[in-house]
């Protein structure tokens, strides 16, 4: 008799080092369309813009491993603490060369703060287990749509209202999509 194997039976481990990548694409749309309308308001794109561009992009890609590993507490996943500390160690490196070659925008550090305790916020969500509710929504959307301030400090230097009017209004237009979707 010959013993066939099946694909049930060959395990096949998820690789720690494949990229983990947050399945949330409505929320990549308003990065992007937040980021540009916030360097759209400074009317000017610089390497400072772009490199803000990657801080922003993997300071929201971080949140999904995080995420991941908060909901899983007790078993500790390889692939999502090494992705997490790859994104927020760009991010972090990124947000730290933009303060300093900026020669310390105190703005960049209040963008930072924020968004920073937003993520505080969503982690809490999930211990609770009310990641999904419309409150930690509204905080994740505001934080997604600090993109825009962070854009436009970068870029011009200062911090305006505009900068802020603009982080609100597209916060407040996706948020409307809670909603419907």
């Amino acid at each position: 008799m010959t013993t066939m194997s099946t694909k049930s039976s060959v395990r096949n481990p998820k690789r720690w080092y494949r990229p983990t990548v947050s399945p949330r694409h409505g929320a990549y749309v308003m990065l992007v369309v937040s980021f540009v309308t916030g360097a759209a308001a400074a009317q000017h794109w610089t390497w400072a813009t772009t490199l803000a561009l990657v801080c922003a992009y993997c300071g929201f890609q971080a949140e999904h491993p995080f995420v991941s590993q908060l909901k899983r507490w007790g078993k500790w996943k390889p692939q999502w603490l090494t992705w997490f500390g790859i994104y927020f160690g760009i991010a972090g490196a990124i947000a730290l060369w933009l303060f300093w070659h900026s020669q310390g925008n105190w703005h960049l550090l209040i963008i930072y703060g924020v968004a920073i305790a937003a993520a505080w916020v969503d982690a809490l969500s999930v211990k609770w287990r009310q990641q999904k509710s419309v409150w930690n929504e509204l905080v994740t959307f505001f934080a997604v749509c600090l993109s825009a301030p962070l854009a436009y400090v970068v870029t011009a230097g200062t911090l305006s209202q505009s900068a802020i009017a603009l982080c609100l209004l597209n916060g407040v237009f996706f948020y409307s999509d809670i909603f419907y979707v």
